[in-house]
């Protein structure tokens, strides 16, 4: 897993970014997902966790806004936010399965991922949403392609919503033309949060499916590593394009990736 990894921190060092004018022409469907999406509760069950755990954390930083107007933007961003997890789990409601059931298995990794993530200060906390999120979506919104048309339509509906995205914007570039040292900071936060964005990106997948391998079928230890590196493999081009979409955020703050 960690040698992927290095790969991916190589191939980040060598994105070159588009100029600006260029960038609506840039082909980002390279990557068919559509034989490794997930069982939609499953899916639904990741995703909807996802967006629960991140209107908890931005609620829990409402106390911490630097002044009465950004806590303000702040509630209605993460209002935003929650729609998105009800959007969703209305969807697990409407399939006949109970939403926290279909959550309730990948609580403790996500957690583990914020925990992993945490920022020191509201600053930190609003870039790492800001960075996660539109991340996390893009890829939930590319690996929907094989759901069914309709649960696809509502999964691509629910993660519309650019309320947060463009608060964020707004806060950090103006809190960082206050500040220089602030720019530096969240500079190097954002860089040292993709790794661990990456992981969480890959265990939102089937390895074996992935490689092609059975789930009924016994591996050896060395078989299962092999296939693990098989399944990372697989993911380096979608990585590849998804670094590059996090390097156009950074750059929509002014920040260097």
């Amino acid at each position: 897993m960690f040698e992927w990894l290095k790969r991916l921190r190589t191939t980040a060092r060598n994105f070159t970014l588009p100029a600006r004018e260029e960038r609506g022409a840039r082909n980002t469907e390279k990557v068919n997902l559509k034989p490794y999406t997930p069982e939609p509760k499953v899916f639904l069950g990741q995703l909807a966790y996802l967006q629960l755990s991140q209107f908890e954390i931005l609620t829990s930083e409402l106390k911490y806004s630097p002044n009465t107007q950004y806590k303000a933007e702040l509630g209605e961003a993460a209002a935003k936010s929650f729609e998105k997890y009800r959007a969703i789990s209305k969807k697990i409601a409407a399939m006949g399965i109970d939403p926290t059931d279909a959550m309730d298995p990948f609580v403790e990794r996500i957690e583990t991922f914020h925990s992993r993530t945490n920022g020191l200060d509201w600053y930190e906390t609003v870039i790492k949403i800001y960075l996660v999120s539109g991340l996390l979506d893009d890829f939930y919104r590319r690996l929907a392609i094989g759901l069914d048309p309709i649960t696809r339509a509502e999964v691509e509906k629910a993660l519309k919503d650019t309320k947060f995205e463009a608060f964020a914007k707004k806060v950090l570039i103006e809190s960082m033309a206050r500040d220089a040292q602030l720019g530096s900071r969240l500079a190097l936060w954002g860089r040292r949060i993709m790794g661990d964005v990456l992981l969480e990106l890959r265990a939102a997948f089937d390895n074996r499916k992935l490689a092609g391998i059975a789930k009924t079928k016994k591996l050896t230890i060395e078989e299962e590593r092999a296939v693990n590196l098989a399944s990372y493999s697989k993911l380096e081009p979608l990585i590849t394009e998804l670094i590059g979409a996090h390097t156009m955020r950074m750059d929509a703050l002014g920040l260097t990736a």
